[in-house]
């Protein structure tokens, strides 16, 4: 007969496995997710060197139609960036 302590124990050990491979899982996701945000910025990076141009005026067209669809999460962004800019330009 086992104790109450003892499947306590018991069920400690297997929810801490559990937890560990959960752990292990998100890990990986967020490799992944890192590694592909990574080669989706060298790619972008690298299209801005083959031919700048074209990229500011891709930028530009994507920001005018975010600002355009989404007028206040835009007036949102805008006064977060220049709340940073403001507190670093105190320093």
């Amino acid at each position: 007969m086992a104790s109450p302590y003892s499947d306590s124990l018991g069920n400690a050990s297997e929810d801490a496995g559990r937890a560990a491979g959960y752990a292990d899982q998100a890990v990986n996701a967020a490799k992944d997710a890192a590694a592909e945000a990574a080669d989706r910025i060298t790619t972008m990076a690298k299209d801005a060197m083959d031919n700048p141009e074209r990229f500011a005026r891709d930028s530009y067209n994507s920001v005018t139609r975010y600002t355009q669809e989404k007028p206040l999460e835009a007036l949102a962004i805008a006064a977060g960036v220049a709340f940073v800019i403001g507190a670093l330009w105190k320093k």
